[in-house]
């Protein structure tokens, strides 16, 4: 009997805590917590999905995640053409419980 479990998604695609890979554009690193807050607004209000992390004291603003690096590179592009915003891409970090 084949087995259901071949539906998962390819090795190649998962990282080496088994979690799939995936891609953001970072497009700021402010100390300011409202002013990240204040960008993640109007990018959502421009259509982007847009979150903010603290790390290491910093609010970083983000959009994503794609699955695709070429997803992420053509994303990246539109931002910098639509936002005038200088991102780059970095692997997605799921929030740590």
């Amino acid at each position: 009997k084949p087995v259901a479990a071949e539906v998962v998604a390819p090795a190649s695609r998962l990282d080496a805590n088994g979690l799939p890979i995936s891609w953001s554009i970072q497009l700021a690193s402010l100390s300011s917590r409202s002013g990240a807050e204040t960008l993640q607004k109007s990018l959502r209000t421009a259509g982007y999905n847009a979150y903010v992390r603290n790390v290491e004291g910093m609010n970083r603003v983000f959009v994503g995640p794609v699955i695709e690096r070429a997803e992420a590179d053509r994303l990246r592009d539109q931002l910098t053409r639509q936002q005038k915003l200088n991102g780059f891409v970095v692997r997605f970090q799921p929030e740590r419980g």
